[in-house]
């Protein structure tokens, strides 16, 4: 197997668990801040910044993945008919890359949201559901079958 691949991969998975943690911590400085009425702060901006950053660096490898190194969805653009008969190719080829396309748009859009939105309340609530939204994409398109550390399993 390709080492360029394995490499990207077992990256793209490790980052897979900074991802959950920045969203974990985002989604509680957002939910504690509109529960307890405080004020929005800039570690809430960063909170969510670091949340959205990490999607981005997760859609880059993905993207690298998918087009360039893996032999999974390699077979996508030779065969895709025959790759539909398989559910982990079909997860991979089309569920897995749109749960997270949609989960990247959906952290954006939450980002664009809460920088307009005006008065500490209402940037909380709106931070949390978007950010909410995305985390469930997330969670959704997770191949959670594949093991969870790099080279376990």
């Amino acid at each position: 197997m390709n080492m360029a691949y394995i490499g990207v991969r077992d990256l793209h998975n490790l980052m897979r668990w900074l991802v959950l943690l920045a969203a974990l911590y985002a989604l509680w400085r957002l939910y504690t801040g509109l529960t307890q009425g405080r004020a929005w702060t800039e570690a809430d901006r960063r909170a969510t910044l670091w949340y959205t950053i990490g999607m981005d660096i997760q859609l880059l490898l993905g993207l690298l993945l998918y087009f360039v190194l893996s032999p999974l969805t390699r077979q996508v653009f030779v065969n895709f008919s025959g790759v539909m008969q398989s559910s982990e190719l079909r997860f991979f080829a089309v569920e897995h890359l749109s749960l997270m396309l949609v989960a990247v748009i959906l952290a954006h859009v939450g980002s664009v949201m809460v920088r307009r939105a005006t008065g500490d309340a209402r940037r909380f609530r709106v931070g949390a559901i978007w950010y909410t939204l995305s985390l469930l994409a997330v969670l959704a398109g997770t191949p959670w079958w594949r093991p969870l550390i790099p080279g376990m399993g």
